[in-house]
């Protein structure tokens, strides 16, 4: 007998250009309707309108976007969606159709829409359009976010009823999920609770003078450059705003194929926009890369894909989810003595999913025309099978990451600039406060009752640590390595003495480091500033502090020898890997 099996379960994510735009590319069987886009429509947009879409009805799948000859020298970035609502004018036939999510991509006006009825394409083709396939690190479980639906019950006055309720009406609807205890094998979950990513390669070849010819917009996949560059498929190139290669905006991407002549396509989307004129550099062979990771108001949203295949290995009894607009509301990141560095998404709050259970069959419960009429939230989509996982595209050939994990024997604490040799575990906390938002709106007639959006709310850092005390007879000049010095600067709250324009609260700097090898570490700096947190600084102004011990408990327990458990507070950080990954999400 065939069932589903967890360790025949994956989850695999990918980043979204916009709230809730789920990034895959699919040509799709086309079907009788063909129109076009007669506006252009950023990513992220719920609608769009179409010059003729008065054959269209609602359940219809479309391609948004021009397949211009064959696919594989498609030069415009596509996607399928559902119509789940048809606004239609007094007078001709242009129609505003309703999406069941957004868009991953930019759009032009006078792109096409056409009408699909399946996947269709070639398998090889497939695999290169999808971009869903990244993988957090090691995991043992998922919660799944799957929709919670409110059924509320309601007591009408003057039926018979009696003290049962009369009837019971659709809520809203909360998609929130989790993953926890991930074993981090590189940085790719690390930044979402946070902010951006930028990467640079250490070193370069090729010509300086290779640019954009063109602007390009976060999520796109094909970029124009300059006439002569010499780049060819299998290139990694990073493309950048300073000539300096500075973090603030510098990204690496496989150059996956070279469409025609001068456009290409990347493995992945683009995760900043960048103007024409920027600067694309080739990454030099056997280069390692520095991956910054830093504060951003806006986090980007994630999507998951859950892909279930049954343990008879049957392809037609595939359950597949994707959830989107997945916001990193809570996240930590720890270790233990003895154990790995690890990360938890505490709590994920999503927009919406899709699923590819597109018939109830033999089933009564649904009331549609038939029982093979579509299901709520069926939506056309890919399968990440094995052998996508890792990063998109179907010659990068890394699937599952081969690296090892950060083990606790390969890091280093230090408070206040001091090593300390006898951290027992810590665990950082970050809460971005997140808060889902409903609005009134049309949305899959009445079926979509989720988020309209979800917002950041005020960024919280705090952190925990088990310390055991140092030595006692700490040598003269040493008192940062003191057994008393937790306990002054939990008295001292973050005070630093001196001179009377360095009293202040200041706080003070930890650093948290694990490497693996020559140049393969991940660094954890708190603040994010260097310039924070010193009791150098002549003045510690607002947005400029470091950490702060809340409570250093000196209990006395049958634990020897003497540890403390310190609660502290800090309001930044930045977060450094450098390793010889090329691309982040």
């Amino acid at each position: 007998m065939a069932v589903f099996r967890s360790d025949q379960a994956q989850l695999t994510f990918g980043t979204e250009a916009a709230q809730g735009g789920d990034p895959e590319m699919m040509e799709g069987t086309a079907g009788s309707v063909a129109t076009t886009i007669n506006a252009a429509f950023e990513a992220g947009s719920r609608s769009i309108t179409v010059a003729d879409g008065s054959s269209l009805v609602v359940g219809d799948m479309i391609r948004i976007g021009t397949v211009a000859g064959s696919p594989a020298a498609s030069v415009t970035e596509h996607e399928v969606r559902r119509v789940e609502f048809i606004e239609v004018p007094a007078s001709g036939n242009t129609r505003t159709l309703v999406l069941d999510r957004p868009t991953a991509f930019y759009h032009a006006s006078g792109q096409e829409c056409k009408e699909v009825t399946a996947i269709g394409g070639a398998a090889d083709r497939n695999d290169q359009n999808k971009y869903v396939t990244w993988i957090p690190g090691v995991y043992e479980s998922v919660d799944t976010p799957d929709p919670e639906m409110s059924i509320e019950p309601r007591r009408f006055m003057g039926t018979q009823s009696k003290r049962n309720f009369s009837m019971a009406y659709k809520g809203q609807q909360t998609l929130s999920g989790a993953l926890t205890g991930i074993v981090l094998l590189n940085g790719w979950p690390l930044r979402f609770p946070i902010g951006q990513v930028a990467s640079v390669p250490s070193s370069v070849s090729g010509s300086a003078t290779i640019t954009l010819d063109g602007a390009v917009k976060k999520g796109d996949i094909f970029i124009t450059v300059s006439a002569t560059h010499g780049l060819v498929a299998g290139d990694f190139i990073c493309i950048y705003d300073d000539a300096a290669l500075a973090v603030t905006k510098a990204e690496v991407r496989k150059v996956e194929l070279v469409a025609t002549t001068n456009v290409m396509k990347l493995n992945s989307p683009l995760q900043f926009d960048h103007a024409t004129g920027a600067g694309v550099r080739e990454a030099a062979s056997g280069a390692t890369y520095t991956h910054t990771i830093t504060e951003t108001t806006g986090l980007d949203t994630v999507s998951w894909h859950v892909h279930m295949r049954d343990s008879g290995e049957t392809v037609a009894n595939d359950f597949d989810r994707r959830y989107v607009g997945g916001m990193i509301g809570s996240s930590s990141i720890s270790a233990e003595e003895g154990g790995l560095l690890t990360m938890s998404w505490d709590s994920v709050n999503f927009l919406d999913m899709v699923h590819n259970l597109n018939s109830q069959t033999d089933s009564q419960l649904y009331s549609g025309a038939s029982v093979s009429a579509s299901m709520p939230r069926y939506g056309l989509m890919q399968t990440i099978d094995s052998d996508d996982v890792g990063q998109p595209g179907l010659n990068d050939a890394t699937g599952f990451p081969t690296t090892e994990p950060y083990y606790f024997s390969e890091g280093q604490v230090k408070f206040f600039g001091q090593e300390f040799a006898r951290i027992r575990s810590f665990n950082i906390s970050i809460s971005n406060s997140e808060e889902p938002r409903y609005y009134i709106g049309r949305s899959g007639m009445g079926r979509h009752r989720g988020p309209s959006e979800i917002f950041e709310g005020a960024r919280e850092y705090t952190m925990s640590a088990t310390v055991t005390l140092p030595d006692s007879a700490a040598a003269s000049g040493t008192s940062q390595t003191a057994a008393q010095e937790l306990f002054k600067q939990l008295l001292l709250e973050g005070d630093f003495g001196g001179t009377s324009a360095a009293q202040s609260m200041a706080g003070f700097t930890i650093s948290l480091r694990f490497d693996r090898g020559t140049n393969d570490s991940i660094i954890i700096d708190v603040p994010s500033s260097s310039t924070a947190g010193s009791p150098t600084a002549a003045s510690h102004a607002l947005n400029s502090q470091g950490a702060f011990i809340r409570t250093a408990p000196h209990s006395i327990s049958t634990d020897n020898p003497f540890q403390v458990d310190l609660d502290i507070l800090f309001r930044a950080l930045k977060i450094t890997v450098t390793d010889s990954v090329p691309v982040y999400p």
